[in-house]
């Protein structure tokens, strides 16, 4: 099996990179077979603080590789129906480990490669990109959490839009729906992306997680009970070394150096 998914550890982050840049790092099954184990891993790994996913090559990811429906068809849609366990189960990884994962995106982000970066936490884009939900140009609806992520994100209404009529727009739009973080220069992504995966990284870990997960909850639950949430996480980032030495930081006047204990 060829290493369509290349992982480098970088201190306390773990980089992920989709490495089929002769395909526009189109999905295929060993991709994201690899990639839910890498993530899998991450999830387990104290030694990793925070994740970078991005695509070598000067692609993201551009969709899904229709390869597979060469030939048969029927086969083709068979082993399209075997990606999705994989696949989905990469997008479940990103969303539930407590730990923050950054994507970093250029070039094109399509069907799957929109998926992925929506399930990400914080997304950095070169100004270059394009972005194209694409699932309907090919007679398909949506996957990998794209109808989820992007009705939650822009609204029903503009949801809708990106997903039914498929059409390509660029970062600043991207930008403007909330999509992305911020837009880069394209020769500043790598910079950028490496500069706040280092701050989230070196930040208090437990705090960061916390905060993923509650806003992770903010739609899916009432006020009383998402209050209940914060005061259990509250009370464990309370008792955790780095918010004793974020106190003594404070009272030192100087910078605060977090374990992610």
């Amino acid at each position: 099996m060829a290493n369509e998914i290349l992982s480098e550890t970088r201190g306390q982050s773990l980089i992920v990179t989709f490495n089929r840049p002769d395909r526009g790092n189109a999905m295929n099954f060993d991709l994201a077979t690899q990639l839910f184990t890498t993530l899998k891993n991450a999830v387990t790994d104290r030694g990793i603080r925070a994740v970078l996913l991005c695509g070598q090559g000067g692609n993201f990811m551009d969709g899904l590789d229709l390869q597979m429906y060469a030939g048969d068809t029927n086969l083709g849609v068979e082993r399209a129906n075997q990606l999705m366990q994989p696949y989905h189960s990469a997008i479940r990884e990103l969303q539930a480990m407590e730990k923050p994962v950054l994507a970093a995106v250029e070039g094109s982000v399509a069907g799957p490669g929109m998926s992925f970066m929506l399930a990400c936490d914080l997304v950095l884009a070169a100004r270059s990109t394009k972005f194209n939900c694409r699932f309907t140009s090919y007679a398909m609806s949506p996957d990998g959490g794209a109808s989820f992520f992007l009705t939650r994100k822009v609204g029903a209404a503009k949801a809708n839009e990106l997903l039914m009529l498929s059409e390509t727009f660029g970062a600043e739009e991207a930008e403007r729906l909330n999509l992305v973080n911020r837009t880069v220069d394209d020769g500043k992504l790598q910079d950028e992306s490496l500069s706040w995966l280092d701050r989230l990284a070196n930040g208090p870990t437990r705090a960061i997680g916390g905060t993923k997960v509650l806003v992770g909850k903010a739609f899916e639950q009432n006020l009383n009970t998402h209050l209940s949430l914060e005061h259990t996480y509250w009370g464990t980032c309370s008792r955790s070394f780095d918010f004793k030495e974020a106190i003594k930081a404070v009272t030192a006047k100087r910078e605060p150096k977090y374990s992610g204990a």
